[in-house]
């Protein structure tokens, strides 16, 4: 983790972080995460996950569930503050899983980090499939 406190380095580590996590390692994401017990998880598998004893394995299982792939990144809106920054992006995944076929996905993305003693660190990640936009009826 950064210890200079830049938020441009919590955010690489973070993209790289999801790279590892295609390749089935979780363990730069489990770094940028907070380990406190307010943090919050929507991952792309479903579920909620609160407090790192929960979000802590839930990574593991999820990491677990790859076999590899790319991962490309499109922000969309970044807002950074003194303690809190939020990065809203569009995630384009080309994966495969352990078990199953490959497959491509976009997700939309919601991530919110806050600043602590030892710097910028993940509290909350939301993570669904983008869908095509719908006309009001």
């Amino acid at each position: 983790m950064d210890d200079n406190g830049s938020f441009e380095a919590a955010r690489a580590e973070s993209i790289a972080a999801n790279r590892d996590f295609i390749q089935g390692n979780p363990e730069s994401l489990k770094r940028l995460y907070s380990h406190a017990d307010d943090i919050t998880i929507f991952g792309g598998f479903g579920g909620l996950e609160r407090g790192w004893a929960e979000v802590e394995p839930r990574l593991d299982w999820a990491a677990s569930q790859f076999a590899g792939g790319s991962v490309n990144e499109e922000d969309i809106s970044v807002t950074v503050g003194p303690d809190l920054a939020c990065i809203v992006t569009i995630e384009r995944y080309d994966a495969r899983l352990k078990v199953g076929a490959s497959f491509k996905e976009s997700l939309r993305v919601t991530q919110l980090f806050r600043r602590e003693a030892a710097g910028w660190r993940l509290v909350h990640r939301h993570a669904d499939p983008l869908v095509e936009r719908r006309q009001p009826s």
